[in-house]
């Protein structure tokens, strides 16, 4: 069984499980070399989850599995645009991959950050390294709006 929790505040204790998914998605960039240049700040971010996220609008979002911390999501509003939300930090913990959460997650982001009242939605992924995600976003509607290498950002508005 499959359920989505918030992470409330510093205090919850949701918190750690959301720091150890959050620690694991950075080791992967680290490991895959991936985007790493681009979350200088990430250990910061970990430190005071979900702060950076809920202080703009947003949440982390955790999904259990059968009562196992099984993949983490991020979102917030832009610093550019209050009705634009930045979707971040997607990562399923590779023992629970190719159940479809990762898709359970960026939709159940989309239907949350759409009744917040975001308008847009905006995300980027490494191509190179992470395939199967850039993959899903297309298929669930996103469109590319620009590429840096293999950095490429896609957008899909909410209303």
């Amino acid at each position: 069984m499959t359920r989505f929790e918030s992470v409330p505040s510093e205090a919850s204790p949701l918190r750690e499980h959301a720091s150890k998914l959050f620690s694991q998605y950075y080791e992967f960039l680290q490991e895959t070399k991936s985007c790493g240049t681009h979350l200088p700040n990430l250990d910061d971010e970990i430190a005071t989850l979900p702060t950076a996220y809920t202080s703009r609008g947003g949440e982390v979002l955790l999904a259990f599995v059968d009562g196992h911390p099984a993949a983490c999501i991020a979102y917030r509003a832009t610093d550019r645009d209050p009705a634009t939300c930045d979707i971040k930090r997607l990562f399923v913990h590779p023992e629970f991959r190719g159940h479809g959460l990762a898709r359970m997650l960026v939709l159940e982001v989309l239907a949350r950050a759409a009744d917040r009242n975001f308008t847009r939605a905006i995300l980027d992924t490494d191509t190179a390294t992470m395939p199967a995600a850039h993959t899903l976003y297309l298929d669930l509607g996103f469109r590319e709006y620009t590429r840096k290498d293999n950095l490429t950002y896609l957008e899909l508005p909410l209303t």
